[in-house]
């Protein structure tokens, strides 16, 4: 039969594949940081800010002359620190295959050489023909160096702390408490139905073996938007079944780049969050307005739903958030957002993720 074909095909995978694999998230990583990541970009900033204005403090003797030197260190240090995000952000771009074929050591030093290679023509250029000379060209360049090698030392250990392996462990923790209510409504739609109407119950497997698989699957996939999509139309479509008419999705989908891609199962606990708080609580129709639509280089998703009157309890609710939260700090740093508000009777939420691709 289909059905036991397709969750056969759900199985999990074997001990040499999953053995492979660990093995290719364990390949040398990227050891140049992501200039373009906007953790990165903060992190760094503020660290060089930070340290300019020890160095200065340190360096000046009088309170009054403080401001000027440190605002002659800021006009050098804002350009070098910002193109060199710059070129480690080109760098991640533009060779993506480095990491695989370029040992850490030697990244390591393609990282370090970017902050004095940049550094020399600012200084030449800022400096100008009437200041000091060579001398000071090459100190300044000295420290760049120094502080492209704390960066990107610091970059690299906070990596570490966040290897693939405690990553994994911390995703699949947060989206182990996702599915169980899924799964076990799903199942309980598919025995309502499996003797009054066999075939319906039969596209329900359908469905159900595909979202096992999802399931299943490596927390840290990403995944195209078209088919994270589609598992969630399938979740939606066992969850008619057994709620009937009384739920209805409006589905906005607007112009998306093809190659759009996100994290596996982050829309669908989102839809079941709508419709466990929503079409379960609110009496009569329920419609569920999910929009999609690109804006640049961020994809925007919107969900919004219907309040019950009486007051519910949104704990599980909020859990469910939290724990999509979490996955988005742990795939985009601080380039996701999640919001959520209550206006005019309805719960909506709105969703930005960067649309470029951040994770094997």
């Amino acid at each position: 039969m289909r059905d036991l074909t397709a969750l056969k095909g759900a199985a999990p995978p074997s001990a040499a594949e999953a053995a492979r694999a660990r093995a290719q998230t364990e390949l040398p990583p990227w050891v140049i940081p992501d200039g373009c990541n906007l953790g990165t970009l903060l992190r760094v900033s503020v660290g060089a800010n930070v340290a300019a204005l020890i160095g200065t403090l340190a360096a000046t003797s009088e309170s009054g002359q403080f401001s000027a030197a440190f605002l002659s260190t800021a006009a050098i240090l804002e350009p070098v620190t910002l193109l060199t995000l710059l070129a480690w952000c080109a760098l991640r771009r533009l060779l993506p295959r480095l990491s695989r074929a370029v040992p850490s050591a030697m990244q390591r030093a393609l990282a370090w050489a970017v902050a004095p290679l940049v550094a020399l023509p600012v200084l030449r250029l800022l400096l100008g023909p009437g200041q000091p000379g060579n001398g000071a060209v090459w100190m300044g360049a000295a420290v760049a160096l120094g502080g492209g090698v704390a960066a990107q030392h610091y970059l690299e250990l906070r990596s570490r702390a966040f290897s693939p392996a405690v990553s994994e462990a911390k995703l699949q923790a947060l989206q182990s408490r996702i599915r169980p209510h899924f799964l076990f409504n799903s199942l309980n739609a598919v025995l309502a139905v499996v003797q009054s109407d066999p075939a319906r119950a039969e596209r329900m497997l359908e469905n159900l073996a595909e979202l096992f698989r999802a399931v299943m699957g490596d927390v840290r996939q990403l995944v195209s938007l078209e088919h994270e999509l589609d598992l969630c139309r399938r979740y939606v479509e066992i969850e008619q079944t057994r709620l009937g008419e009384r739920l209805q999705v409006n589905w906005q989908v607007a112009a998306i780049h093809p190659r759009t891609r996100v994290p596996q199962l982050l829309l669908q606990p989102i839809i079941e969050n709508a419709v466990r708080y929503g079409a379960e609580r609110v009496a009569g129709v329920c419609q569920i307005d999910v929009k999609v639509r690109q804006r640049g280089f961020v994809l925007e998703i919107g969900v919004s739903n219907p309040l019950a009157r009486e007051p519910v309890q949104r704990e599980g609710n909020q859990i469910g958030l939290n724990n999509i939260r979490g996955r988005l700090a742990l795939i985009y740093d601080l380039e996701a957002r999640l919001e959520t508000r209550v206006r005019r009777g309805r719960f909506e939420l709105t969703m930005t993720i960067p649309v470029e691709h951040k994770a094997a």
